[in-house]
């Protein structure tokens, strides 16, 4: 009983604790005030910032805490357990009571007396077992472990997707700022166009309209530069709230501290895979998370049935009290056997309804293959397309650049018009732009397979900075 009293104590103490640590966050007021550390991540490779959003992101908590709600919910079924389970001792339901009373003679109201005269003290204990129960409990117990597996697998999920989106943040991130380099690049290269076309317009070597259409060539680079840059701070800002970074903790300048990445490398963070889609979808059909959910699912609708059927049997019980009544002694003891043997044909349209939970799971399981098919196929897809897309832009690139500084040369000699320089600048900008999209796109599908196929990240030994050629 000691020990009762002292876990019922510590219980309660946990609980009150637990709501002390979120008072601050329902109380509106004090929430309003509430104060954040600053954030400062000095260690940029993707997987360092793959494990911070993992230990941040509120879902990991969420799913975390839906584990420990399913095993808690199998735990309280072992107090429900029969004699004949493999947890017998927690079956026991025990019940002590003590009382005290004390009753006078009966008299008139006028002389109702204080002292009463016979006093009664009283105490009683009673056991109540649950015998056998025809494989309820153990159906239950069977579909709260599936929930439990199911609850981790959830929680393995949520990682691959928060893996993921930090990923693809990242990589756009990377891509975005790339860009920026390349549009304030186009801003260079049309301000040096402009002073070239003012100094051969001084000369007499090109005309006025040449100098306007440099001048309109630098003015829409300078735009596209703006716009760039706004594009990095967007990316940065994804990317931080994808860590589990709020506003009041830093943005994306403060919390990394400068760039990540640029014009001049490529941050390689997942070697190029080679997996085709028989192979991929082999393994996925065995490690992808959602799958593996809707299969502990079913099996948990499955025990349903068990319980449902074993529901439509009787229950065996026995009972055991001991009674005090100072100074008399008394005890009693019951064996019971109960069937129910009309309740409006309910339990057999349980039976039914259990076994259609059933069949709405396998549809589940189903489904969810034909998604990881899809999901497969796409992933390999973009990986396969944008790593054909870089080997040719890098073609591109090479000989855009060739292009431009022969147009480059041939109008300081007056032999190409300012229609033909700018059309060259555009295409190295275009082709180089090409090449960084396809090669960050190649990283988010290797990503997405990672994900999809439910397998841990192969990084780089570090993130690999590729030079730009």
């Amino acid at each position: 009983m000691t020990a009762a009293v002292a876990a019922g104590c510590g219980t309660v103490a946990k609980a009150r604790k637990a709501q002390a640590d979120v008072a601050e966050v329902m109380d509106d007021a004090k929430a309003q005030h509430q104060s954040f550390d600053p954030v400062k991540i000095g260690d940029h490779t993707l997987k360092n910032l793959v494990e911070y959003a993992l230990t941040n992101r509120p879902s990991m908590v969420s799913k975390t805490i839906a584990v420990e709600e399913a095993r808690i919910a199998l735990k309280i079924l072992d107090a429900d357990a029969p004699i004949v389970s493999s947890t017998p001792w927690n079956s026991i339901s025990a019940n002590v009571k003590l009382g005290y009373s004390e009753r006078s003679e009966s008299k008139n109201f006028s002389n109702f007396a204080k002292k009463t005269d016979r006093s009664n003290p009283s105490s009683s204990l009673s056991l109540d077992l649950l015998i056998y129960d025809f494989g309820r409990n153990a159906a239950q117990k069977r579909a709260a472990a599936e929930n439990v597996i199911a609850a981790e697998l959830q929680l393995a999920e949520e990682g691959y997707k928060v893996f993921y989106q930090v990923a693809s943040a990242y990589f756009t991130l990377l891509l975005n700022e790339a860009l920026c380099d390349v549009a304030h690049s186009n801003v260079t290269q049309y301000a040096s166009h402009l002073a070239q076309a003012e100094d051969m317009f001084e000369q007499g070597e090109a005309q006025y309209l040449d100098v306007l259409r440099a001048k309109l060539d630098l003015a829409r680079a300078t735009e596209n530069a703006v716009l760039a840059s706004n594009d990095v701070v967007v990316a940065g800002a994804n990317l931080v709230a994808y860590l589990g970074v709020n506003a009041a903790e830093g943005d994306y300048r403060s919390v990394f501290g400068g760039r990540l990445g640029g014009l001049p490398k490529r941050i390689r963070a997942f070697a190029d895979t080679s997996v085709s889609s028989t192979e991929a979808f082999a393994g996925a059909r065995i490690n992808a998370p959602q799958l593996k959910i809707a299969r502990a699912r079913l099996r948990s609708a499955s025990s349903h049935v068990d319980y449902a059927i074993a529901d439509l049997k009787p229950t065996v019980s026995a009972s055991l009290s001991l009674n005090w009544t100072d100074p008399l002694w008394y005890w009693s003891w019951g064996l019971n056997a109960m069937q129910s043997i009309f309740t409006g044909w309910r339990k057999t349209l349980a039976v039914d309804r259990a076994v259609l939970e059933m069949q709405s799971r396998e549809s589940d399981v189903q489904a969810a293959e034909l998604l990881l098919s899809r999901n497969l196929e796409v992933a390999l897809a973009e990986r396969d397309n944008a790593r054909k897309a870089a080997g040719t832009a890098k073609e591109s690139v090479v000989s855009a650049c060739e292009n431009l500084d022969t147009v480059r040369a041939q109008f300081e000699v007056g032999d190409v018009s300012r229609i033909e320089f700018t059309d060259a600048v555009s295409s190295y900008a275009d082709a180089l732009g090409n090449e960084i999209k396809a090669f960050y796109r190649g990283q988010i599908a290797e990503a997405a397979l990672f994900e999809i196929l439910g397998e841990a990240p192969a990084y780089c030994n570090i993130d690999k900075k590729e030079e730009k050629k």
